[in-house]
């Protein structure tokens, strides 16, 4: 979706030592090409991650996360992990983001849900995540029942764009 979500946002009562850094980590990643595998760059993306997402466990324990656009913040750092407890952890930022009044804490939500689905071996419950296979792109494994009426509710394209989403890739992958 092309709206501007959550963390472009910046309430006077946020987090803003959270706001500085997560900004600072946005941009970094907006010039990142990870594409390219020998690169140092997306390893430094990586440690920068892992930098702040130490600094806000900290900052969690200390009730120093408080708006919704904080717990928004929050979940999309946890979110780009790739383990289990991090989609986990995501997952439930996320919620608490949405809670507070964040509308786009739902699309993080079903994001982070569908990632720690696939994690645990479960099928993604919106279809959120693609998977390389060879050259091509693909959907992976998710639940057909999910309706795209849900879907709408958390923000998430109806499953037929998401299809053509991945034909566009296909099609543009350097095939």
């Amino acid at each position: 979706m092309s709206r501007k979500i959550g963390f472009y946002r910046k309430s006077s009562r946020s987090n803003q030592r959270l706001v500085k850094l997560f900004n600072e980590l946005q941009k970094d990643r907006s010039q990142t090409h990870w594409e390219d595998a020998n690169s140092l760059y997306p390893q430094r993306i990586d440690w920068k991650e892992k930098q702040l997402r130490r600094e806000v466990l900290k900052m969690l324990k200390k009730g120093e996360i408080r708006t919704s656009d904080d717990f928004y913040r929050a979940a999309m750092l946890f979110q780009h992990r790739s383990n289990f407890k991090s989609y986990a952890l995501a997952v439930a930022l996320a919620a608490a983001s949405s809670h507070l009044g964040e509308a786009w804490g739902r699309s993080l939500y079903a994001m982070a849900l569908d990632r720690f689905l696939l994690s645990i071996g479960q099928k993604q419950h919106f279809g959120t995540n693609f998977e390389k296979v060879g050259r091509n792109w693909r959907l992976a494994s998710y639940n057909k029942k999910t309706s795209d009426y849900e879907r709408q509710f958390y923000l998430v394209e109806p499953m037929k764009r998401i299809l053509q989403e991945i034909k566009k890739l296909n099609r543009t992958s350097g095939r």
